[in-house]
């Protein structure tokens, strides 16, 4: 699961945000930004996306970035270094601000976020590797207490050992802490926006016969720790089949996946500690109707047991994309509709609020990512556009609403923001317009930058001090 990703900078300090905001306003001037800027992101397979004309852009790959060479020591050493053996770094920093914090007028933060990352692959045959990462996550300027994920001082980020091929090859394991992301990221991914990131202890194994996929897997989420090793939760694991059958409808992909996952540390509706126990079955199907027209859909239903009440949530994701492969600049333009159930019946011992597992979050549902996966119902539209051909630009507006007014609004943590138990607060969270920019300076420097809005609706206004939270952000990566 190897990443090319851009840098994070996350931690709090009693800054005006506006600072920020001047910053960014430098940076997009000139183009700052990160290829990361692909709003309402399908995430065609490119095996699929090579079997179209003109494709392109459609799935976020970057083949019309011009990429002059830069300055990458690890490079130049990997060179004078037998080719069984490689070297991989990345620094990685983020000033973040915020402004309206809680939706509180005056409540202002800004911060800085380092991340430092150093692999080594051995692969002494092809069938053979062995992968080892750290990292050095720091946060500054951060009011206490200073946690994760900004803080996570020299931890081992990845460590695993590979048998076999890759994902076009009849057979591979790979076992040991890993990242790790299906599909678009809905349910698991590695969520690389945050400073830590994102990686799972256990062992996957796929398998491969003419256009059927299948990987196997038994994973316990990682639980950074600001310092020390970090480790997973002890019986915290999800058990899980993904699958993919290529070109069952042309130029797509359809995946079918159950998982099963099993935590302690949970409670009933009536306040007993108790056990999860989880099934998860979806199907996500992702593809290219034209060259020109992307498209995904995918839905997943949840039963199961925590203690002795049930589970029944189910989610939906509809997203589609029109690219005008013809026009300079390749503008493309997306809408996308999101689902999440919510408790319509607090207290009667039935789990109806989705549970969000481990998905990647960032810019998923707002750049501002203050609303989680759960009790949501939201409507998305957007554009992005080569400015140049390293300079991206992307725009998106959010509007979201509660599924259940009796349920509450959550956040990327699964934290309760606000709740109305009654439901006469209405369903209206409100809305998020945002803007992000990113430019490669060469094959080994990304910069970005972005900025999101949110307006609160009659939901946040009645449960909330009800103020508008701004966003700012300013990247620069570096892989060397």
């Amino acid at each position: 699961m190897a990443e090319a990703d851009l840098l994070s900078m996350k931690g709090h300090h009693r800054r005006p945000a506006a600072v920020i905001f001047t910053i960014l306003l430098a940076g997009v001037s000139v183009g700052w930004a990160s290829q990361d800027v692909d709003p309402g992101v399908t995430a065609v397979p490119a095996r699929i996306v090579a079997g179209v004309a003109n494709a392109g852009q459609m799935s976020g790959e970057t083949s019309l970035m011009a990429e002059p060479p830069g300055l990458a020591p690890l490079t130049l050493l990997d060179e004078h270094l037998p080719s069984w053996i490689r070297f991989w770094g990345f620094e990685r920093m983020r000033l973040e601000g915020y402004s309206g914090l809680n939706y509180a007028p005056g409540d202002d933060e800004s911060y800085a976020l380092n991340r430092f990352r150093l692999g080594m692959r051995l692969q002494p045959v092809q069938w053979f590797s062995i992968y080892s990462e750290v990292q050095d996550a720091r946060v500054f300027f951060q009011k206490p207490p200073i946690v994760p994920p900004n803080e996570n001082t020299w931890d081992l980020h990845q460590a695993y050992i590979v048998l076999g091929g890759g994902e076009d090859e009849p057979f591979g394991m790979k076992v040991g802490r890993q990242e790790v992301n299906f599909g678009a990221g809905r349910l698991i991914g590695r969520s690389d926006w945050r400073n830590a990131g994102r990686t799972f202890d256990g062992a996957l194994v796929s398998l491969r016969r003419h256009l059927l996929r299948m990987t196997a897997f038994s994973l316990s989420r990682v639980n950074p720790v600001a310092h020390g090793f970090s480790h997973h939760q002890a019986g915290n694991v999800t058990h899980g089949l993904y699958g993919g059958i290529d070109k069952l409808i042309p130029h797509s992909v359809v995946e079918p996946y159950v998982f099963w996952k099993l935590a302690p540390g949970a409670w009933t509706e009536s306040g007993l500690p108790a056990k999860v126990n989880e099934k998860i079955l979806g199907v996500r199907w992702a593809g290219l109707y034209t060259a020109s027209v992307d498209y995904s859909a995918e839905f997943a239903a949840e039963t199961g047991t925590i203690g002795g009440d049930t589970i029944g949530a189910e989610m939906l994701s509809l997203v589609g994309g029109f690219t005008m492969t013809e026009f300079h600049g390749r503008p493309r333009f997306f809408a996308e509709y999101f689902y999440a159930s919510g408790d319509r019946t607090p207290g009667d011992g039935r789990h109806g609020t989705w549970d969000q597992l481990n998905p990647t979050h960032h810019d998923r549902n707002g750049i501002a990512d203050q609303v989680g996966f759960q009790n949501l119902k939201e409507l998305r539209f957007g554009s992005r556009v080569f400015a140049t051909r390293n300079w991206t630009i992307g725009a998106e507006y959010n509007d979201w609403y509660l599924a259940s007014a009796r349920d509450g609004l959550y956040d990327l943590y699964q934290n309760v923001v606000a709740i109305d138990p009654s439901g006469r607060s209405g369903t209206h969270i409100g809305q998020e317009a945002g803007l992000e920019t990113s430019y490669r300076l060469n094959r080994e420097i990304d910069l970005g930058a972005g900025i999101g809005r949110i307006f609160p609706g009659a939901f946040l206004k009645k449960q909330t001090p009800g103020a508008s939270n701004t966003y700012v952000y300013v990247m620069l990566g570096y892989k060397f």
